[in-house]
């Protein structure tokens, strides 16, 4: 298995565009003791072929752009299999609007999350402008599920969907 860290900073990044903390005034300042970071996402592949992501933060493009193997290999053309969704946060989801163009999607997410994007937040509508655009596939919480992309090829990957305490999906 290979993971890549595509981003591992809270919502908003570092430097987040509205704090002036200490570690946010550094970054901007060029410290070379910190640097700027994306907002949280991981790559996951099991062959280093195809890819799921973990998360679709709004910097999702950048974050493609900085990781070789999620190039695409020709006209239309995209290694990502599939997208987990670990709740509906903006910060997890906004990146799925970069990657509606005009190419089919997977995306698994709990039930709660799924209602919670399509039936709660029209917006979320504009990634299906066409028939198959958007593949949903539902996570049952405490069961595992193989992970697999628009072929349903098995990917040798699993992901299990637990609760957590705290906010809403």
């Amino acid at each position: 298995m290979r993971i890549r860290v595509l981003g591992s900073a809270a919502g908003g990044g570092l430097p987040q565009w509205n704090c002036g903390c200490a570690n946010c005034r550094e970054v901007r300042e060029g410290s070379t003791r910190i640097a700027a970071r994306t907002q949280d996402s991981l790559a996951v592949s099991g062959d280093g072929q195809g890819w799921f992501l973990l998360n679709a933060s709004p910097e999702i493009r950048q974050q493609i752009e900085s990781f070789p193997p999620l190039h695409p290999s020709g006209p239309r053309h995209s290694p990502i299999r599939a997208i987990l969704l670990t709740n509906g946060d903006l910060d997890h989801c906004l990146g799925l609007f970069s990657l509606r163009e005009s190419s089919p999607l997977v995306i698994y997410a709990t039930e709660r999350v799924r209602q919670g994007l399509v039936e709660s937040n029209t917006i979320f509508r504009t990634l299906q402008r066409f028939p198959g655009q958007v593949t949903w596939r539902l996570l049952k919480l405490g069961r595992e599920e193989e992970l697999a992309g628009l072929d349903g090829a098995p990917s040798g990957l699993s992901v299990l969907a637990l609760p957590v305490p705290g906010k809403l999906p």
